[in-house]
């Protein structure tokens, strides 16, 4: 299943990659405080500004998960997130390795940035889910999809808000 996410910040693309993306508090905030994760822990993030930078993130979601994923996973499931920055194009590329069903669950994507006006951005993400699991992978897809689309839109709202009390 692949899908695309739309949200605006208003910001522009240098500030968003420089000051928001890669802030380690700013990644505190939005994990635990913003999405109400159980976990977030920044493993290693590589890099300076205007290169290529890289991060690793280990992250554990709060959800309510259909009973068929529950019972999938034994009830919570963590993964880690690890991407790459590309400064040529701009183009943030991750992959998430989930703690359990590693081997069936595949997810990854990019993300980009495109001006919108003065001091407004739309973040683009191409998300792409596959579960190769008989009789219930499309239902897990969809879970994923909503979850991720719903944790997008708390982000932006978060996102916004921490770029006006920083002043961004």
């Amino acid at each position: 299943m692949k899908f695309t996410c739309r949200n605006l910040f208003n910001t522009d693309a240098d500030t968003y990659w420089s000051k928001i993306f890669f802030d380690p508090e700013y990644n505190r905030g939005l994990y635990v405080d913003a999405l109400q994760f159980k976990k977030w822990e920044l493993v290693e993030l590589t890099g300076e500004p205007g290169g290529v930078r890289t991060r690793k993130q280990n992250l554990e979601p709060k959800s309510d998960a259909p009973a068929v994923v529950q019972k999938l996973v034994g009830g919570s499931i963590s993964y880690v997130e690890q991407g790459r920055f590309d400064p040529e194009g701009r183009i943030w590329t991750y992959t998430i390795k989930l703690s359990k069903l590693a081997d069936k669950v595949t997810i990854g994507g990019k993300f980009w940035v495109e001006p919108r006006g003065d001091k407004r951005i739309e973040r683009l993400c191409d998300v792409d889910i596959s579960v190769n699991i008989f009789g219930v992978g499309g239902v897990v897809e969809k879970f994923v999809e909503k979850e991720t689309r719903d944790s997008y839109e708390k982000a932006t709202a978060y996102t916004n808000a921490w770029i006006a009390k920083q002043g961004l």
